[in-house]
């Protein structure tokens, strides 16, 4: 025999079609997005964690103030490691062909052994006249393969976008605060291209332990040691270390791992927040379904029908239309959605090119943990709905307490007594409506935070800045306190191995 109450879940769907398909669509949106983040960002989190061995990324560089001989790499390299030139310079660069330097390129050879170079677009240089920049410093300035740019007093024709793996954010020092994308980036010629640069030139050595650290803090002792001893050896010779970075501190490599792996716990933070909301709103919803069709459930429940079939009956349609929602989610998030997801990575980011990889976790996280979420609230509040007596269902009376005797309210005006009356009897009501305000809040709060977090926090590093202009010498200078206004200060960092007056 067919269970009638089959044929009122489609009369139920078309009386409340336009509030379901409302909550359909938002469910499907906000899980495709966050489905599509999540495939996007795992997929470039394991290109990212790849990337250091695919490209043999460094695990370390310094930068001496002259150039290293023979004698002295050998030296270095007893210290269980092998060193790779690495030498650059900094040019100012004009991107637009306007006249006036805009912008600046660190320029390097192009890589065989270390560091090596993802090709976006385009091919790399093999004429004199040619340069491949990187992607997004040419995204930001508007510079497409085959345009020409001058770099120095030379011009020159971008032939391919690259991505290098020490610099998937551009920071043109490991001790600034943010990276800019916009003013600075790096760039690759061929070596007799880089030599005839006349500008000066950085003498930077990467090197690669030859017994790979486990992890973070075997490399940090092995960090320190190989530092003590690599700097014991350079000062032998007259020469000095002007910086000193092991990949663990270096921002231009870490930074981006590190982002891509927060913003995913943020995103779901936000995705189960607005499932609890949505499940509060179906729960809403079936609770006045119950209180308009109270005798036809209690008329239902003395015929036989137990409640747990009514239960089965009136969580059917919000189970359904989640996870109808949720496949269709999931479906546009590995589609339309993770290339808007990608997208703001690659806005924000030089990384490499990367393939999508299903990712198992994040369909578990967007479909079954919101399922599990919708069913559980759902059913909390049907359960207690449902425990009344099939003859208060008859009666309309829903009420799952004896009527108590009200108690006195002081001696207010009639209608201040009233109002409170009216609280104290839908206190619940009152209450989800403030839960309800205070999940909105939270909301709001995600999306009106950012940016005057980010103002106050720039006006907070300028009000407390030591002087309006800052200058950084490699050398010790004589300078008197009251010359011109200045100040000594001494500045130390363990990135940069250097005690600058």
């Amino acid at each position: 025999m067919k269970n009638p109450l089959r044929k009122r879940i489609f009369r139920e769907l078309k009386e409340d079609f336009s509030k379901y398909l409302v909550i359909f669509l938002f469910m499907t949106l906000t899980i495709g997005f966050i489905s599509g983040f999540l495939v996007a960002a795992g997929s470039m989190k394991t290109a990212y964690d790849e990337s250091f061995e695919k490209y043999n990324i460094e695990d370390g560089h310094f930068v001496l103030d002259k150039k290293a001989d023979n004698d002295l790499i050998k030296e270095i390299e007893k210290e269980n490691v092998t060193l790779y030139e690495n030498f650059y310079k900094d040019i100012d660069t004009d991107s637009n062909m306007d006249g006036k330097n805009d912008s600046t390129l660190r320029v390097f050879k192009d890589r065989k052994e270390v560091n090596k170079i993802c090709l976006m677009k385009g091919e790399m240089p093999e004429n004199d006249n040619e340069i491949a920049i990187d992607r997004m410093y040419a995204d930001n300035n508007k510079v497409k393969v085959g345009d020409k740019i001058r770099v120095g007093d030379k011009e020159f024709k971008v032939s391919g976008l690259v991505a290098l793996s020490d610099f998937s954010a551009l920071y043109s020092d490991n001790n600034d605060l943010m990276f800019d994308a916009v003013l600075f980036g790096v760039a690759i010629v061929k070596d007799d291209v880089f030599e005839a640069f006349d500008h000066n030139i950085s003498y930077s050595y990467v090197w690669k332990y030859r017994n790979e650290p486990v992890n973070e803090t075997k490399e940090k002792k092995m960090s320190d040691k190989f530092l003590e001893k690599m700097v014991e050896d350079v000062y032998m010779v007259q020469n000095n270390v002007e910086i000193y970075i092991p990949r663990y501190q270096n921002n231009a490599i870490q930074f981006t791992g590190d982002d891509i792996g927060g913003d995913q716990s943020m995103m779901l933070v936000l995705l189960y927040i607005l499932i609890v909301i949505m499940a509060f709103v179906f729960a809403v919803t079936i609770n006045h379904t119950i209180t308009r069709e109270a005798a036809v459930i209690g008329t239902l429940r003395a015929s036989g029908y137990t409640r747990t079939e009514l239960i089965r009956h009136y969580i059917f349609l919000p189970i359904m239309v989640s996870l109808v929602a949720a496949v269709i989610g999931n479906i546009l998030g590995y589609t339309a959605f993770k290339y808007v997801a990608a997208s703001m990575y690659y806005g924000s980011y030089s990384l490499p090119t990367y393939v999508t990889i299903w990712n198992g976790k994040a369909f578990i996280l967007t479909t079954v943990v919101p399922l599990i979420i919708m069913l559980v609230v759902n059913f909390i509040s049907l359960y207690k709905k449902l425990k009344l007596s099939p003859l208060k269902f008859i009666r309309r009376d829903l009420s799952k307490k004896k009527n108590k005797k009200a108690f006195k309210l002081p001696a207010f005006k009639f209608m201040s007594r009233f109002r409170l009356r009216i609280i104290f009897q839908n206190k619940v009501s009152y209450i989800t409506l403030l839960v309800g305000i205070a999940f909105a809040n939270i909301l709001l709060m995600f999306g009106l935070m950012m940016h005057p977090l980010l103002e106050k926090y720039q006006h907070e590093i300028v009000d407390n800045m030591m002087a309006n202009y800052q200058y950084v010498l490699k050398n010790p200078v004589d300078v008197k306190d009251d010359e011109a206004g200045a100040k000594r200060s001494i500045v130390k960092s363990y990135g940069t191995i250097a005690t600058n007056n």
